[in-house]
């Protein structure tokens, strides 16, 4: 179990997690970037922009 940074919340990492994945709290809705595998560390997604074709 690893903590979520935004509210403290419980997260648990599926078997076969992999560094940059996106997950989300279950407390909280927020989505969460797996940022390092060993020791596992959760950092808040960044935001995606729209891409209008630019």
């Amino acid at each position: 179990m690893i903590e979520c940074p935004v509210c403290g919340a419980e997260v648990s990492l599926p078997d076969g997690t992999v560094a940059g994945e996106i997950l989300e709290c279950t407390d909280c809705g927020t989505e969460l970037e797996v940022t390092a595998l060993e020791p596992p560390t959760l950092a808040e997604a960044p935001e995606t922009e729209e891409d209008w074709g630019e």
